[in-house]
C-alpha cells in the first residue's frame, strides 16, 4: 500500500520539475522549446491558466522579435539577408501551426490570429536560393580548400532552404572535393548478378587527365594518406534482354519480276542501374543538416543489327533494297562483353559527375 501512495508523490514531483524547467526556458527567453513542451498538452485539452499564457506570451513575444527582425534586413536591401529572412517566417509559420489546435475560446484570449505567410514565404525563399546558389558558385570557382569548406556550411543553408533544390548533390560533391584531402573511388555490387571480373576493373580505369587536378583521386585504398571522401559507384540492378529477331518480308516488283524482301533485324540490351554516393570516410562526427551526395544513374549496352536477304529476282529489287544488301547478319555480343561496355560507360559517368 506505501507504494501506491508513493506513485501520486512521484507524478506531483515530476509536475513540478517540468513547471521549473519550463519557466526557466521561459525567463531565458527561449519561446520556442517553451511552445514546443506546452502547446501539445494544451490542444489535448489541458486548461492550467498559468501554462496557457506562458505559452501565449512566448507566442506573441517571438513572433514580435521575428517580424521587427525581418523589417530590419529588408531594410538593408542586400541579397544575403533573404536566408535569415526566410527562416523567421518558417519559424512564425510554425509557431502559428503549433497553437491552431487549441480550442476557440483560448485562441480568442490570447488574440490568436491563423497567419497567412505564404506568399511571403515564397519570396523569400526563391530569393534566398538564388543568394546561396550564386554565393556557392563563387566560392567553387576558386577550388580551394577553405573556400570549399565554407561553400559547404552556405550549402547546409540551402538544403534547409529548399532541400529540393536540384543544386544540392552537385554543390555536395564539388565542394567535398575541394577541401578534401584525397578522394577514394570505390565500386560496390548489390545487385543479384554476378558481375564478370573484369567489371570493377573498367569502371575504375580512368585515362591520365581525367579526373580533376586539384585532388589526389585512388582506386586502392592507401593507408598512409588521409583520406577525406569516399566516391562509390553501386550497383543496384541489372537486366540482360534475351536475343530478339525482328523480320518483316513485303514483296517488290519491276518490269514484271519479282522478289520477296525480308527486313530482319538483330536486338540484344544490358541495362544496369545503380546509384553513386560521395561519403566522408574519416569524419569523426557526421553533422547531420549535411546534405549527401547521391544520384542514380543508368547505363545501357545496346547491340542492334540490320540486314535484308531477298528470295528470287534480283532485278525487281528497289534500288533502297539493293544498298541494303551489304549488311549481313553477325554474331550477338556475348552477355559479358556488353557488360563491359557498359563498364566503360558507367567509368565515362564518374568522371563526368566529378568534374562538374
Amino acid at each position: 500500500m506505501k507504494y501506491l501512495r508513493l506513485i501520486p508523490v512521484l507524478l506531483l514531483g515530476a509536475m513540478l520539475t517540468a513547471c521549473n524547467t519550463t519557466k526557466k526556458l521561459y525567463e531565458a527567453q527561449e519561446y520556442d522549446q517553451v511552445i514546443q513542451r506546452l502547446a501539445p498538452d494544451i490542444c489535448d485539452g489541458d486548461m492550467n491558466a498559468s501554462r496557457i499564457n506562458m505559452v501565449a506570451a512566448s507566442y506573441h513575444k517571438a513572433n514580435q522579435a521575428d517580424h521587427e527582425r525581418i523589417q530590419t534586413l529588408k531594410a538593408m536591401g542586400q541579397p544575403d539577408v533573404w536566408p535569415e529572412i526566410y527562416q523567421r517566417y518558417c519559424s512564425m509559420k510554425g509557431r502559428n501551426d503549433a497553437l491552431s489546435c487549441f480550442p476557440t475560446k483560448v485562441k480568442n484570449g490570447i488574440n490568436y490570429v491563423k497567419l497567412d505567410l505564404d506568399d511571403d514565404m515564397n519570396v523569400a525563399r526563391s530569393k534566398a536560393e538564388s543568394f546561396l546558389v550564386a554565393k556557392i558558385n563563387q566560392l567553387l570557382t576558386t577550388g580551394t580548400k577553405e573556400n570549399g569548406q565554407e561553400a559547404m556550411k552556405y550549402v547546409v543553408q540551402l538544403a534547409r532552404t529548399n532541400k529540393d533544390n536540384p543544386n544540392i548533390s552537385r554543390f555536395v560533391m564539388r565542394s567535398s572535393l575541394c577541401f578534401g584531402d584525397a578522394v577514394f573511388i570505390g565500386f560496390g555490387n548489390a545487385s543479384d548478378f554476378t558481375l564478370p571480373r573484369e567489371f570493377k576493373a573498367t569502371v575504375l580505369a580512368f585515362d591520365t587527365g581525367e579526373l580533376p587536378t586539384y585532388n589526389t583521386f585512388l582506386t586502392e585504398w592507401d593507408r598512409k594518406l588521409f583520406i577525406m571522401y569516399s566516391v562509390g559507384a553501386v550497383v543496384d540492378e541489372v537486366k540482360i534482354s534475351p536475343v530478339r529477331l525482328d523480320e518483316v518480308t513485303f514483296k517488290e516488283t519491276n518490269k514484271g519480276k519479282t522478289v520477296n524482301v525480308t527486313d530482319h533485324s538483330q536486338n540484344k540490351s544490358v541495362i544496369i542501374k545503380g546509384h553513386i554516393v560521395m561519403e566522408c570516410v574519416s569524419c569523426s562526427i557526421r553533422n547531420d543538416d549535411e546534405p549527401m551526395y547521391s544520384i542514380p544513374f543508368e547505363v545501357t549496352s545496346t547491340f542492334k543489327n540490320d540486314y535484308t536477304t531477298i528470295k528470287g529476282d534480283r532485278d525487281a529489287c528497289s534500288a533502297e533494297t539493293l544498298s541494303r544488301l551489304d549488311n549481313h547478319s553477325v554474331p550477338v555480343p556475348t552477355d559479358e562483353s556488353m557488360l563491359i561496355d557498359a563498364a566503360r560507360q558507367l567509368n565515362d559517368l564518374i568522371a563526368t559527375e566529378l568534374k562538374k
